[in-house]
């Protein structure tokens, strides 16, 4: 008999049996006793979950480890996948609820909830303790109506002062949306007041359009952009580029530094918010896929990358043949993040840094910064 001791990058919960074999299983916290391939829960580390649909959500998948339990075994995992020596520390949230600022809440037969874990059962909310507080009447209110048909989702989106709502439609009839109290995008456009959002970040005001991707957790992500930009700083770069540049998240306080800058993004909203929050900055901006950028084109002495879950690949091989002194890399996911971090190694880049920020709490996800030097 064993416990459970450590945490799979997909949210399970791993232990030894008396075999020696590696058993994994859901819905596990680090201390359960391990017995017959199942784990039985009492251990100290498990706390009563805080929302009632946590069994059936799905969302906050750790909801139940107690939060310096949850962090230490996601920096224990994200050193295991960066075959990272020593203790690596997280980041803490501010608070273990109330945090998010984007809530995607799924659309059925009219009403409003999220999909039960590994099914496609909606299951309703009337309010969800992780959504910033700003965002709960929004959800009790749409709790409270039916919504029309045609439908697929909905994103609730704040920048800690204004609320909009994000509707996606199912098909490409057309859709009549209620009045409601706050502005509306329906597919990325705008259909009821002015949807757009700003953020602060770093001292800077950033403009977000409804399609524009941002961080779930506005106070973690001053805590991010400080560990890129501090990173960077430190190299005294004479030119930065940055790959997967969105709205400017991370290229705006970088350019403020005073080195200019080079941001690639795809052509979108995301651009379009780019090249606005870039006015007055010694920002360029490039647009189409970063797959298909050509690095030799643009000197530069440092790399910024904050790819999607995917990871970035190849895009790693291409920017580090212009041999960049640093090259700092951003990642929601530790396996992905891993891969590319792997992939410098092999060029010849050392990991000297490595740094976790929990902008997800009661969850198996966590952001991860790494700066490689040549």
């Amino acid at each position: 008999m064993n416990t459970l001791q450590f945490l799979h990058p997909d949210g399970r919960t791993g232990g030894k049996t008396d075999d020696g074999k590696v058993v994994w299983v859901r819905d596990g916290v680090v201390g359960d006793t391990l017995a017959d391939g199942c784990a039985a829960p009492d251990s100290p580390h498990r706390r009563a979950p805080s929302c009632p649909v946590t069994d059936r959500c799905g969302g906050c998948d750790l909801d139940a480890w107690q939060p310096s339990a949850r962090r230490e075994a996601l920096g224990a995992m994200v050193a295991r996948a960066y075959r990272h020596e020593g203790e690596l520390a997280v980041h803490p949230s501010p608070r273990d609820a109330g945090v998010r600022a984007r809530l995607k809440l799924a659309i059925d037969g009219g009403r409003v909830g999220y999909r039960q874990a590994r099914s496609h059962e909606l299951v309703p909310i009337e309010a969800c303790s992780i959504g910033r507080p700003e965002l709960q009447p929004v959800i009790a209110h749409l709790d409270g109506i039916t919504l029309p048909d045609g439908l697929a989702s909905v994103e609730l989106r704040s920048d800690g002062t204004r609320v909009m709502l994000a509707f996606r439609q199912a098909g490409r009839q057309r859709v009549d949306l209620p009045e409601l109290p706050w502005p509306v995008a329906l597919d990325g456009r705008a259909v009821q007041g002015d949807p757009t959002l700003w953020l602060e970040v770093l001292g800077h005001r950033l403009r977000v359009s409804p399609n524009s991707f941002y961080q779930v957790h506005l106070e973690q992500n001053q805590v991010l952009t400080a560990l890129v930009r501090d990173a960077v700083a430190a190299r005294s770069p004479e030119r930065i580029l940055d790959l997967y540049a969105g709205i400017g998240n991370l290229t705006v306080p970088l350019a403020a530094t005073g080195v200019p800058v080079v941001a690639v993004e795809l052509e979108g909203q995301a651009t379009s918010d780019l090249r606005h929050n870039a006015e007055g900055l010694p920002i360029t901006v490039r647009t189409g896929r970063v797959e298909r950028f050509d690095p030799s084109t643009e000197p530069f002495d440092a790399v910024v990358l904050d790819p999607p879950r995917a990871g970035a690949g190849s895009v790693v091989d291409r920017v580090l043949r212009n041999r960049p002194r640093v090259m700092v890399h951003v990642a929601c996911d530790p396996v992905a993040g891993a891969r590319d971090v792997a992939r410098a190694r092999k060029a010849g880049y050392r990991l000297v840094q490595l740094d976790c920020v929990d902008l997800f709490p009661q969850t198996h996800h966590v952001e991860t910064v790494a700066v490689l030097e040549r």
